[in-house]
């Protein structure tokens, strides 16, 4: 039998007054409860920013082998991910304090008016 230990850390959200908690294996020692908040924030981020590219930019259905055309089709992703995400500050910025578009809306709405690139063999 293996048995591994792990911790639950609970952490304030002030503004919705409930507590995050997060199971980690990570020491006390080395990682206080904000220092766990903030990696995992980061860590949801990065899930999202994946979930978007895979759903919005097809970057889990290369039609190719070729070395090449995956690297293109990745930056090209990567790239039309960025220009979106500038494009949505500038919106943001632009619009009334009420208005909310969250990023993955917005990425459906910035792709539907993109080409879809064509599909390589």
């Amino acid at each position: 039998m293996d048995t591994k230990r792990f911790r639950v850390v609970g952490v304030r959200d002030e503004d919705a007054d409930d507590y995050h908690l997060y199971v980690t294996n990570l020491s006390r020692e080395e990682f206080f409860p904000a220092d766990l908040a903030q990696i995992y924030r980061c860590r949801w981020e990065v899930e999202l920013l994946f979930r978007e590219l895979k759903t919005q930019y097809d970057l889990d259905e290369f039609d190719t082998s070729n070395e090449h055309v995956v690297k293109i089709l990745l930056y090209a992703a990567l790239l039309s991910l960025l220009v979106s995400r500038d494009l949505l500050d500038l919106v943001t910025e632009q619009a009334d304090d009420e208005l909310v578009f969250p990023p993955e809306r917005w990425a459906a709405t910035f792709r539907s008016h993109a080409p879809h690139p064509p599909r390589t063999r």
